[in-house]
């Protein structure tokens, strides 16, 4: 039987703003992107976290047509997090135009006894002291993993070691990546996450790809994984989240009691690249929407061919 996954993540309201358009008003945040992605994988991962009265009906209908189930998100009075982005020519750039926290900011997480014992915890790109209240509630999971923003690595370092002290997975940006080793080099910055703790580390490259990174023993052990050529991306938001979604939804189907196989790994890699790209080709999370499994099976096929050599 598969393993249950928990995803926690902020659930938004976003208006997003890059060379190719804008887009108001749409369904963000990164509980979303994550558990849309993970539903490409397994039926076993559940969506947590907090909107307010004002979160679009259609939004939640949407999301449980995918099959992300709503039931252990939280309706609170007050406003949605919103969030409104801006991306340079060169979209691995943007800047947060506002950002409102809404219901997000007081909402006390308090698990189901059943959510308690998923296999699998999830913490997508929320504070790092929040994504430690998920661990501290999920505290039999197997498996732990957790994507970090370069301004919680400025702003709450402690915080942030604290994290990668618990947790068995870290993902972050090169730029996050090296702000938080202090340094240019984002192989050297793998190998520094490793040393914080962590079993597994991936560095994602944008449009470059990933590195995923494992300590075992004294050996660190590196997969280089391509991106998805993408000739004309529209909106790289979500790309992260849904990289860590897809990763964790395939992980839900091999955790092998949360010592999941290298190969395992580094298909997971593979696949939560060519999703993450996937997210790129439209505005939010219409792309998301629009994949299908058999779809992500034909591009997985394609992008086998692409990296496979003898």
């Amino acid at each position: 039987m598969s393993a249950r996954a928990i995803i926690y993540g902020t659930i938004a309201i976003d208006t997003l703003i890059t060379p190719g358009g804008r887009a108001g008003s749409v369904l963000g945040g990164s509980g979303p992107y994550a558990a849309l992605a993970a539903r490409l994988l397994t039926d076993r991962a559940h969506l947590v976290g907090v909107v307010g009265d004002d979160f679009p009906d259609e939004f939640t209908r949407a999301l449980e047509a995918r099959g992300v189930g709503m039931q252990h998100v939280d309706r609170a009075a007050g406003k949605t997090f919103a969030w409104t982005g801006e991306y340079e020519d060169d979209m691995n750039n943007r800047r947060s135009v506002s950002t409102l926290e809404g219901v997000q900011e007081t909402w006390q997480m308090n698990l189901s006894p059943q959510l308690r014992e998923s296999e699998l915890a999830v913490a997508c790109n929320v504070t790092p002291r929040l994504q430690l209240r998920l661990l501290e509630q999920c505290s039999g999971a197997r498996f732990t993993m957790a994507d970090f923003m370069e301004s919680w690595i400025l702003r709450e370092r402690g915080y942030v070691d604290a994290l990668l002290a618990r947790v068995d997975m870290a993902l972050m940006n090169d730029s996050e990546a090296r702000v938080f080793a202090g340094t240019d080099d984002s192989l050297e910055a793998g190998h520094a996450l490793l040393a914080a703790g962590p079993r597994y580390a991936v560095v994602k490259h944008g449009s470059a790809g990933a590195t995923l990174f494992h300590r075992e023993g004294e050996e660190t052990r590196i997969f280089r994984c391509p991106a998805w050529p993408l000739i004309h991306p529209q909106d790289p938001t979500g790309a992260g989240d849904a990289f860590m979604g897809a990763f964790a939804g395939y992980l839900t189907t091999c955790l092998n009691g949360g010592n999941p196989a290298w190969e395992d790994m580094k298909r997971a890699t593979a696949i939560a690249s060519v999703v993450a790209a996937a997210v790129c080709e439209k505005f939010g999370t219409v792309s998301l929407f629009a994949l299908t499994s058999r779809e992500l099976a034909r591009r997985l096929a394609r992008f086998r061919e692409m990296t496979n050599w003898d």
